[in-house]
């Protein structure tokens, strides 16, 4: 085979039926290094495109990428404060002191919270320790003071937050007036002011050599990882620790590659890793909790992946922590026996649920006062809504739900005794923790990063802070970086896609963030036969076009309005993502559309 060619007739203003087609991702100037590539990696020429474009340039990179190990994850002693924090632990744990795990109460807190837990009970199953999650409409987001208090007054001495923190200097201050240690590891951006208190672990501080940790995107439980580890090593005096604790390590894995993944944070390098190892453990685990969850999911028999972290399991843990309390998540994972662990699973199931129903209302409602406002006008490039009737726990996933129907920042918000309380989503180039900071003086409190984040601030604000926001993303965004357009990686035929090439292709994932699932372009096919609805209601589509004497199947979700645009053949554009389909004991490739042009 030939590498594929990059051409240069799809220019960005040509648009398929949905979304506009720009060129698919150069090969470079040198189409010898993609064919050096490839027979040095024995993969196909796609796939060594594929590759170059992620920036694996050389065998060796492509390599780490197609086959990572444990061995690459970085020391935890390079990151700031993981010594000093796991010394600290080890210390308190031996004794005896009265530790507290302070976690967020999303999937990344979470699970966070419950790799500290098993790490440290695995050293010693009498250690002191409990865990912490606030409740998200009564507290909010990060470590309140009040609950401080509350510890303090219960006989804690040790406070360590997961995923949360950073930003909470106040909180800090009141810690040392109660005579409470607080350790704070996060990784959400940092404040003009950090908090002072026993140590802070955060991927991107500087150390005390005034070096940084090699890899900043760990998300909260990656950083939690890496400190359990650091306390392995501390508890055992030696670089070498116990069987116990290299075996509780290990199993604490799925948890770290559930928060990576549902956090949506960069799957390269660590994050890579971790996702990948933990995602292969996770039917493997011994974690009663977990099981469970598997099970009330119905995934016992699926090939457990990022899809399913991201879409499945996920928001099952998500969804007590957005319509209740996220403790019943973290004592699911941490303490629960397998008849309370499977009554929690059931009951996520069932808060899942009830999560979705409130959230379809949601969607309607925003996306009606986003049309009747004019907000979706070009001269609007940031949409600012709030609502009494909103579910505060929900507002964050019905902002993601509208940045994709509107391609544009979002934030909306419940609003309660005077004060509206939300949450924030972005699209890629736009950093909406950086516009909160132009926009700070109609804010309360706000902290998150560039594609998330969340906020406060007074009703009376409303109007200035929506005035300001829109002021500043019009300023930093044109009309065109709001126009919906498909990324294409490159141009490929359908002999090429064979299943031994896309069995390559699958060896690229997890896919997610910064490694996004390839999508390909196959240009003037033909439809064998007439296409088909399928699924309830004709929603769907499917058919299979001819290039030569090779054939491919194309599903089309939610594309069966096309249905009648697409008789026996008709030539067609496709793009998509190629995909295995395993049905009947037989594998076969398909493509999974994400768009199309009708030739004739």
């Amino acid at each position: 085979m030939t590498p594929p060619t990059v051409t240069n007739d799809a220019a960005p203003e040509v648009r398929g039926l949905y979304k506009r087609w720009p060129a698919p991702l150069p090969i470079l100037d040198d189409a010898g290094e993609i064919e050096k590539l490839a027979r040095t990696l024995k993969v196909a020429p796609l796939v060594a495109q594929l590759l170059h474009q992620r920036g694996l340039t050389d065998a060796d990179q492509a390599r780490r990428f197609f086959d990572p190990k444990l061995t690459d994850l970085h020391d935890p002693r390079q990151l700031p404060g993981c010594e000093r924090a796991a010394d600290r632990l080890v210390n308190a744990v031996r004794s005896r002191e009265s530790i507290v795990i302070y976690g967020d109460y999303d999937v990344d807190g979470v699970t966070a919270t419950t790799i500290l837990y098993h790490v440290l009970k695995t050293a010693d199953p009498d250690a002191n320790v409990r865990c912490y999650v606030p409740h998200r409409i009564d507290e909010g987001y990060g470590i309140n003071a009040e609950s401080l208090e509350t510890l303090a007054e219960e006989g804690a001495a040790l406070i360590v937050s997961v995923d949360c923190g950073i930003t909470a200097v106040e909180p800090a201050k009141i810690a040392a007036e109660l005579g409470l240690d607080l350790i704070i590891t996060d990784h959400h951006e940092i404040g003009e002011t950090l908090p002072d208190c026993y140590a802070l672990v955060h991927p991107r501080l500087p150390g005390e050599d005034g070096k940084y940790y090699p890899f900043c995107e760990l998300c909260g439980a990656g950083v939690a990882y890496k400190l359990a580890w650091q306390i392995a090593r501390a508890w055992c005096g030696s670089d070498r620790v116990t069987t116990e604790l290299r075996t509780a390590l290990v199993n604490v894995l799925p948890f770290a590659a559930l928060g990576t993944i549902a956090d949506v944070v960069p799957l390269v390098d660590e994050n890579r890793t971790i996702a990948r190892y933990g995602l292969q453990r996770v039917k493997q685990t011994p974690n009663v909790g977990l099981n469970a969850l598997i099970d009330a999911s119905r995934l016992r028999d699926e090939k457990i992946d990022a899809y399913h972290v991201g879409f499945v399991l996920g928001p099952r843990l998500n969804a007590c922590g957005r319509m209740g309390h996220a403790r019943e998540a973290v004592r699911l994972l941490t303490d629960a026996t397998p008849d309370e662990a499977a009554e929690i699973a059931e009951f996520l199931n069932a808060e899942n649920d009830r999560r979705r129903a409130t959230e379809r209302k949601i969607v309607e409602s925003a996306k009606e006062q986003v049309t009747t406002c004019g907000y979706d006008s070009n001269d609007v490039r940031a949409i600012v809504l709030a609502d009494a009737d909103w579910h505060q726990g929900v507002v964050g996933i019905v902002c993601s739900r509208l940045v994709e129907t509107f391609g544009r920042p979002c934030v909306l918000m419940n609003i309660t005794d005077g004060q509206a309380h939300g949450s924030a989503r972005s699209i890629d180039g736009f950093n909406i923790y950086d516009a909160f900071c132009a926009c700070r003086e109609h804010l309360t409190t706000f902290g998150g990063h560039a594609m998330a984040a969340g906020l406060r601030l007074p009703t009376e604000n409303l109007d200035a802070f929506r005035n300001a926001l829109v002021a500043y993303t019009n300023e930093q965004l044109s009309v065109e970086d709001l126009t919906p357009v498909l990324r294409i990686d490159a141009d490929t035929t359908v002999g090429d896609l064979t299943q031994g090439v896309v069995e390559q292709i699958n060896r690229l994932a997890p896919f997610g963030r910064s490694n996004p699932t390839p999508i390909v372009r196959i240009n003037n096919v033909q439809l064998d036969q007439s296409a088909r609805v399928m699924g309830a209601g004709g929603k769907h589509i499917n058919f299979t076009v001819r290039e030569g004497r090779a054939s491919l199947r194309c599903i089309g979700w939610s594309m069966g309005d096309l249905c009648p645009r697409l008789p026996a053949g008709v030539h067609v554009d496709l793009v998509g993502e190629p995909n295995l389909n395993h049905f009947n004991g037989r594998t076969s490739v398909q493509l999974t559309l994400k768009d199309l042009r009708i030739r004739g």
